[in-house]
């Protein structure tokens, strides 16, 4: 082994881990069974900020011989970074906590073959019996004599991300300020947000970060590509990065206390119930405090999110551009007060997609980026209105009552859009010359259908009760056959 003289010698009487260092022996060593080691490295003498796990190495139940060749490999490259090998950390079976005769012939090898100028750090891991990353570490090192002690170690609480993301939290402690009498006592920041496609919905999840909400579960499986830029507020600079990965960044950097989950995985067939249940964090959630968003241009992948939604009793928001950007649709169900679900609402758009053979994909080809962040605005200010819903110190309490039986928005973005539920609109500007009505949005009343496959429809007494067994199946009543999620279907 090979390691150049360096500016400082560790001669600090303390050795301080940093969590990220101490998080990695916990999920590499901790996690298997004793005998597993690894290299420790220091950047300014003080802290063990680099660690190597030596998962090639040699090893019984009772003796752990290093991979020479790897080791000195990575020894070289933290030479070339001004990064000092000060010590190998390894794990010993239950009960021995000191290093053997072996450790320190080890030892020795390294101090005589790296010319060590002090001490060398040697802890020693207990792992838990479970292999469940809990370890208990047992601070020792050996000087140029070979001559064993025990120093002092600690292990900081705070990573360098926690670190960084409190400066930025004390460096904005007042970017709430201005909206404290629209969300007091900070109740925001007690509300959840499910989001499935993270794309083009990217600005509207900066914009209740920037009302204070307090957690993000993120869903997308897609890196960004350079043909999202002009539509989806994404740089260059992200190119080829996970959405959910630059989207959390983002929401940290606008408040740093929020708790951003990145799942970077579509929400298809490989995901059962139960596991979304389990990365949404439904367990403890009260349905007043969460919403699930369905922001996937896939049909069947919106179908999932409006079945899980209503199976859970969460609320629900899904959003949708038409082709060209000629104009978008908004929909919502809350729990208790719409009766029409989002399958009685999209029922026609149901019949149609599972009798005939129509792409699963919507497409918003040719729609400018403001078409995508008109809908970003109307998508937050419902979301607000769903999130707030029942919290009486908001001017948000209670305002879904006057939509309960219009949950279903439309907006006309383009004089080319033509939709029966504008005509009205259409007549006016005929009749008054002097007025016209660029870019409207109408909340379309709504039916109940007499048998939804997913609330039950009028017949169903209590449509929160409705059994669904697997939203990973779209009920298909038309030609009597289940569907799945990647759109198999029959013709009529």
């Amino acid at each position: 082994m090979k390691n150049k003289d360096k500016k400082f010698n560790a001669q600090n009487t303390k050795w301080t881990f940093t969590a990220e260092v101490y998080d990695e022996i916990c999920k590499t060593i901790g996690c298997r069974r004793p005998e597993y080691g690894g290299l420790l490295g220091s950047s300014d003498g003080e802290h063990i900020d680099h660690y190597y796990f030596d998962a090639t190495s040699e090893r019984s139940a009772g003796v752990y011989m290093m991979d020479i060749p790897a080791c000195n490999k990575v020894i070289h490259e933290w030479n070339d970074n001004d990064i000092e090998l000060v010590g190998v950390i390894h794990s010993h079976p239950n009960g021995v906590t000191r290093p053997s005769n072996g450790d320190l012939l080890m030892a020795k090898n390294i101090i005589e073959s790296i010319n060590v100028h002090g001490r060398f750090f040697t802890p020693i891991v207990q792992v838990s019996p479970k292999l469940n990353g809990e370890i208990k570490i047992y601070p020792y090192s050996f000087e140029q004599s070979v001559e064993m002690k025990t120093p002092l170690m600690e292990i900081e609480k705070e990573s360098a991300e926690e670190r960084r993301l409190s400066a930025l939290d004390k460096k904005a402690s007042n970017r709430f300020k201005r909206i404290e009498h629209v969300f007091p006592n900070n109740l925001i920041a007690k509300k959840k947000v499910i989001c499935v496609g993270c794309g083009g919905s990217r600005p509207f999840l900066e914009m209740l970060a920037r009302c204070g909400v307090g957690t993000f579960i993120l869903f997308d499986g897609d890196i960004i590509e350079d043909t999202n830029i002009a539509t989806q507020g994404t740089f260059i600079s992200e190119l080829g990065k996970l959405k959910v990965d630059v989207i959390k960044n983002r929401i940290l950097d606008i408040n740093p206390l929020a708790h951003v989950v990145c799942i970077s995985k579509y929400l298809d067939n490989s995901i059962t119930d139960d596991e979304f249940f389990k990365m949404a964090k439904l367990d403890s959630c009260d349905y007043h405090d969460t919403l699930l968003c369905g922001c996937t241009d896939n049909f069947f992948a919106q179908d999932r999110c409006a079945q899980l939604s209503v199976k859970y009793k969460i609320p629900y928001l899904a959003a949708q551009i038409f082709e060209k950007g000629k104009g978008h649709e908004v929909l919502f169900w809350y729990p208790g007060l719409t009766a029409s679900c989002p399958r009685c609402i999209l029922e026609s758009r149901y019949r149609k997609m599972l009798t005939q053979n129509s792409s699963a994909t919507g497409s918003s080809e040719g729609a400018a980026v403001c078409v995508t962040d008109y809908l970003n605005s109307i998508k937050s200010y419902i979301a607000l209105k769903i999130l707030c819903y029942d919290e009486p110190l908001t001017p948000y309490y209670h305002e879904l009552d006057n939509y309960s039986d219009r949950n279903y928005f439309m907006t006309k973005c383009s004089s080319e859009f033509n939709a029966p539920a504008f005509e009205p609109i259409k007549l006016v500007e005929v009749n008054e010359t002097d007025l016209t009505f660029p870019f409207v949005t109408i909340a379309i009343g709504q039916i109940q259908e007499e048998n939804c496959p997913l609330c039950g429809g009028k017949s169903h007494t209590n449509k929160a009760e409705t059994a669904i067994p697997d939203t990973r199946i779209t009920v298909n009543p038309y030609t009597n056959i289940n569907n799945n999620m990647k759109g198999e279907t029959e013709n009529d």
